[in-house]
């Protein structure tokens, strides 16, 4: 199969050409790759910032029950203790969030935050990617200022995996251009 970025498209044009002394019409054929339309910047944060506030929930829907456990066993958990803090951001960083982004894409090629917008994760075939690019993908979100690198066409975790953002109508154009 053809990777979506080497997606050659013929492009026929006339002009107007004058052979002895006659004007004719010639066409011209010419050939180029299709220019892939990824989903980048402003459109990028915002699937970031519905992800986020869905994370946060969850963060916060686990991190406490969590906490009560632990004060039930006589362990002081104090909200203001820095290691507290700095609990419930690991416990977020490191565990929710790749669970929460590998689970979505794995299941929905998307997460709510691009399913709002109509937007897909695909590999460089278009395809669904494979668990193995899903988990790189899920836990290069924890590097930090990562979610900087999509105001680029192209953010590190998508590098890093292999994969893109797509528009769906984009996905089934592409998808109509490798069939020819």
């Amino acid at each position: 199969m053809q990777k979506i970025t080497e997606i050659k498209e013929i492009h026929i044009s006339k002009r107007k050409q004058i052979v002895g002394g006659i004007e004719k019409y010639v066409e011209e054929s010419t050939e180029s790759y299709h220019a892939v339309k990824y989903v980048d910047g402003l459109p990028r944060i915002s699937h970031f910032l519905i992800d986020k506030i869905l994370i946060t929930g969850l963060v916060i829907g686990v991190g406490i029950p969590l906490a009560n456990i632990l004060a039930g066993m006589d362990i002081t958990v104090d909200a203001s203790l820095s290691p507290f803090n700095l609990y419930f951001d690991l416990l977020g960083r490191l565990l929710i969030q790749p669970l929460y982004y590998f689970i979505f894409e794995i299941s929905l090629q998307s997460t709510p935050g691009k399913l709002i917008f109509g937007r897909v994760v695909v590999d460089e075939y278009g395809n669904k990617p494979g668990a193995k690019k899903l988990f790189i993908r899920s836990i290069s979100r924890s590097i930090p200022l990562e979610a900087l690198s999509c105001l680029g066409a192209i953010g590190w975790h998508d590098s890093l995996s292999k994969t893109l953002v797509l528009q769906k109508k984009e996905l089934t154009a592409l998808r109509m251009l490798q069939k020819k």
